[in-house]
């Protein structure tokens, strides 16, 4: 029982009081009926009440119709108790009108297109269903927004009926839309850009002539402003100059700044406080090539790298790369400097992106007090990374596979020969609306004549934030005489982790983290369990993980604090 007092002209109340219905039946008939809004004036006079109530069963009546209810039964009653307007409607909403038949059908090019094949297969209009005008509406909604998406320019309907027969309660649906041909693209042009047209071409993926798709021209508009030369990018086809069925399609872009600079601070648990100084230059010349130059400092690992990228055939997702780096590392004893050069060719194959890299690396290194050298490396390598994933940023559902070889020769400028082969995997998965599993699996093998000769970044450790959690940053692995972790010839990680979202943004999370890296594989695996928070930020998740190494249980429980995404 719902009742609704409203202050008349002269000090008099009027309420109304509605039974029989709820929910969306009650909060349409509110909106329509006009009696209703009385509440809603500074003055109400008698004879107005009383107009409108007489007015209340047609008004309700067609409050229900949207709903499929045409025969209601409505007993209204108007009575005046002192000041008091008393209106009073109980309503029996009757059977609902159910869909008898159905007729939709689509006539024109457009008969043919299996887009339009599938959207008349997953009609949401079923024979025997009660009618609801707006699922109707709707889905005459969405075979026009198909029309728009897909090129029909022309599109119509010839036919959109409902009959409805009320001594029956049922309704016929006959709907014909004439999509009209489909249009092509047209001439494709571009507004002066700081490079040349025939890289910007490159990022078509559509050519004069294909069909139309508004989906095409945003994935254009999203290439295009990914590529960092633009600040705003505007992909417009232009129908009014439409001729031959083919429309022209103009990209408007405004050029960004050519050099980026970029600061930042940052803490990380595994590195220690950062400081991050880069440079971009966005385009070098007009083939587009870019310079990048980046400084980061922080208390265990600092380095100082430049890039030179030159954009390959499919610029969204090829393209070649000279690198120079120096690392300078100190961490419990392991210290080492590194110094590279190198050239690598990136192509997307498949969904695969694959990389081909060769690089020579000097690394100046001590682990411990006994250990230590100069090493020199030509290491030629690949790497293959597949992603699947709908969004980076807040993953219900996905995975992430990464597999890499490298090597070198001692016949080939390397001090000995090696091969290593890694092997990663995570996968997240949906196990209800708020419940996700996230796994982890990490395996990397060595096979070289003198494991005393490989450099630290050529060796595996475990323990940290995306590691082995409880234990600190590569602080799992072979010891030296003294206690420092020289590194191993294998690596094995596992993690599971069961998290729960607890509001909108925020997760709650549990885990058990296993794994080693050790000169022969048999080694024991060590393991830690912890619990954290994620906050999942417009830039990724944000974790906070408390973890217990319980094969060491003499040690505290370690803080790991990492940011970006799960996958």
């Amino acid at each position: 029982m719902l009742i609704y007092p409203t202050q008349s002209f002269a000090q008099e109340q009027v309420s109304v009081e509605i039974n029989g219905i709820d929910g969306d039946l009650l909060n349409n008939v509110q909106a329509l009926l006009s009696i209703y809004t009385l509440r809603e004036q500074s003055s109400v006079q008698g004879f107005r009440v009383r107009y409108l109530h007489r007015q209340a069963n047609a008004e309700i009546k067609k409050a229900l119709q949207p709903f499929g209810y045409y025969n209601p039964v409505i007993n209204g009653s108007l009575k005046k108790v002192e000041q008091q307007w008393q209106a009073q409607y109980q309503i029996a909403p009757g059977p609902a009108v159910t869909i008898a038949e159905i007729n939709w059908q689509v006539t024109g090019e457009g008969e043919q297109d299996p887009t339009f094949s599938s959207a008349l297969n997953e009609l949401p209009l079923k024979t025997g269903q009660r009618f609801i005008h707006s699922r109707y509406q709707s889905a005459k909604t969405r075979f026009t927004n198909l029309a728009a998406e897909r090129g029909y320019y022309q599109a119509e309907y010839a036919q959109h009926k409902v009959t409805i027969d009320v001594a029956k309660n049922t309704a016929s649906i006959d709907v014909t839309m004439d999509t009209g041909p489909r249009y092509q693209i047209g001439q494709i042009s571009f507004s002066d850009a700081p490079v040349e047209e025939a890289l910007l071409r490159r990022y078509l993926n559509f050519q004069q002539g294909d069909d139309f798709s508004t989906r095409e021209l945003l994935d254009l508009q999203v290439a295009l402003i990914d590529s960092d030369y633009f600040a705003t990018v505007e992909v417009q086809p232009h129908w009014q100059q439409a001729t031959a069925n083919q429309v022209p399609i103009h990209v408007e872009m405004t050029p960004n700044k050519r050099t980026h600079y970029r600061f930042g601070l940052g803490y990380g648990t595994d590195t220690g406080a950062r400081l991050t100084f880069g440079q971009d230059r966005r385009w070098v010349n007009d083939k587009g090539h870019r310079f990048n130059g980046l400084i980061q400092l922080s208390q265990v690992q600092s380095t100082g790298l430049l890039s030179y990228v030159i954009p390959g055939e499919v610029p969204q997702t090829d393209n070649y790369r000279l690198t120079a780096e120096v690392t300078d590392k100190s961490n419990e004893g392991q210290e080492s400097t590194l110094y590279s050069i190198g050239a690598a060719d990136q192509k997307r194959i498949g969904g695969w992106q694959r990389t081909y890299a060769l690089d020579w690396q000097r690394e100046d290194f001590r682990l411990g007090e006994d250990i230590s050298g100069s090493s020199r490396f030509l290491i030629p390598s690949t790497e293959w990374v597949l992603l699947r994933a709908r969004d980076r940023l807040n993953i219900n559902q996905g995975y992430r596979i990464s597999l890499g070889l490298k090597g070198g020769a001692d016949s080939a400028l390397s001090d000995t020969n090696f091969a290593t082969l890694t092997a990663n995997a995570k996968f997240v998965t949906s196990v209800s609306e708020r419940w996700r599993l996230l796994s982890r699996i990490e395996l990397g093998a060595t096979y070289v004549d003198n494991f005393s000769l490989l450099p630290p970044s050529l060796r595996f450790f475990a323990g940290g934030d995306n590691s082995v959690r409880g234990y600190a940053y590569e602080q799992l692995g072979p010891r030296g005489d003294d206690g420092t972790v020289i590194g191993g010839r294998y690596l094995a990680v596992l993690s599971a982790e069961v998290d729960y979202r607890f509001a909108d943004n925020w997760r709650v999370a549990v885990f058990s983290d296993l794994g080693n890296a050790m000169i022969e594989p048999d080694e024991k695996l060590k393991q830690s369990v912890g619990f954290g928070i994620r906050w999942i930020s417009p830039i990724g998740a944000v974790r906070l993980d408390l973890a217990q190494a319980i094969d060491e249980p003499g040690n505290p429980w370690r803080l790991h604090f990492t940011l970006g995404p799960d996958l």
